[in-house]
């Protein structure tokens, strides 16, 4: 490969990665712990059962009442088109380069 072909590989993954809903994800995980945490003892049922429920409840009473969900998602919105813009913005002064 030439170093060509290697940067872009690594631009391609690094765009990659810079697009995944990273405040999303973490969210959801704390979600998750405090549904594993906050489990109640009297319940018989399966855990992952038991957390999925739980992880059900939440989000849908959270969903659309949590701010800090809302101003993730739309943080995470305004980034990704941000990027896309960018991209082709980038895609665009590439073709009229070789032209």
């Amino acid at each position: 490969m030439d170093p060509a072909q290697i940067r872009f590989i690594m631009e391609s993954e690094a765009m990659r990665r810079a697009m995944e809903p990273v405040d999303l994800i973490r969210r959801l995980k704390e979600i998750e712990h405090e549904a594993y945490t906050n489990t109640e003892v009297g319940i018989k049922q399966v855990p992952k059962q038991t957390a999925a429920v739980d992880l059900s409840k939440k989000l849908k009473d959270r969903a659309m009442n949590d701010a800090n969900n809302q101003k993730a998602l739309e943080e995470w919105r305004k980034r990704k088109v941000e990027r896309a813009r960018q991209r082709e913005i980038e895609k665009n002064s590439t073709i009229t380069s070789l032209l």
